[in-house]
């Protein structure tokens, strides 16, 4: 029996419908997360974000891939290059979203999506790739320091009343 190999393509308009429900699997689970009670991630918003992406994507500020196993989307990552012409870096990419589909985590099929990102970073002359990570989401934190990212920065969050 051969393994299914995966392969890294740029999401498509075609890729859309499966783009949409893997975000939103990821957005249910985050609305699932016990946070502050405010935060909350909107209704169609999966729809909005991957629409916006695909318009993007023709620019060379995006990167919007995903991991198929033949035609199966089972692993997207999203990225976008943030200026910074106020630090030395200049620039920097900025993963807006990464996710596996249910079922199919802990398989393998972010790692390879990552390092694509890592080459981009490189070929687009960019220093350094950043993310946010729900602290709730304790398999997230683990995966990105896995990954070899390091906390920088510390977001803190107060609901004002």
């Amino acid at each position: 029996m051969s393994e299914k190999l995966l392969e890294i393509k740029p999401i498509l308009p075609q890729n859309r419908e499966a783009a949409i429900e893997l975000v939103n699997q990821f957005f249910r689970m985050v609305n699932k997360l016990p946070l502050d009670g405010i935060f909350k991630i909107r209704p169609r918003a999966a729809a909005k974000m991957v629409d916006i992406y695909l318009k993007l994507r023709a620019t060379d500020k995006v990167l919007f891939i995903g991991g198929f196993i033949e035609e199966e989307l089972v692993s997207l990552l999203i990225a976008r290059v943030e200026e910074k012409p106020y630090l030395i870096e200049d620039k920097n990419l900025f993963i807006d979203l990464a996710v596996t589909k249910q079922g199919k985590r802990k398989s393998g099929y972010m790692k390879p999506l990552v390092q694509e990102t890592f080459r981009y970073a490189k070929e687009k002359g960019i220093l350094a790739v950043e993310l946010r990570a729900i602290s709730e989401n304790e398999g997230a934190v683990e995966f990105w320091k896995k990954m070899g990212f390091d906390p920088f920065y510390v977001r803190f969050r107060k609901s004002v009343e």
